[in-house]
């Protein structure tokens, strides 16, 4: 029986560390595409006035920011989600 939930605990551990996984892997490309708005800025101080710079920071700031706390709240639910589930088992609820 105690094989049984240690299995399962292993399991849950495991599909944690595939999560964290897939999303460090989309933190990263986040990263890359603020890093390519930035580089859109600086073409746009060449090409384009104050405002459209203004509108354009913002937007990329915004976007960065909501991606960022979508992705920090589903994870810190998915993995309470887990883990309470995995003392739920091994306490024989």
């Amino acid at each position: 029986m105690t094989q049984d939930l240690e299995t399962i605990l292993r399991k849950s551990l495991d599909q944690t560390d595939r999560t964290i996984k897939v999303l460090l892997a989309f933190w990263f490309f986040m990263a890359v595409a603020v890093v390519a708005g930035l580089l859109w800025l600086d073409h746009l101080s060449n090409t384009a006035d104050v405002k459209a710079m203004i509108v354009a920071s913002v937007v990329i700031i915004l976007l960065a920011l909501s991606v960022n706390l979508t992705l920090t709240c589903v994870f810190v639910a998915a993995m309470t989600r887990r883990t309470l589930k995995a003392i739920q088992l091994l306490s024989g609820e």
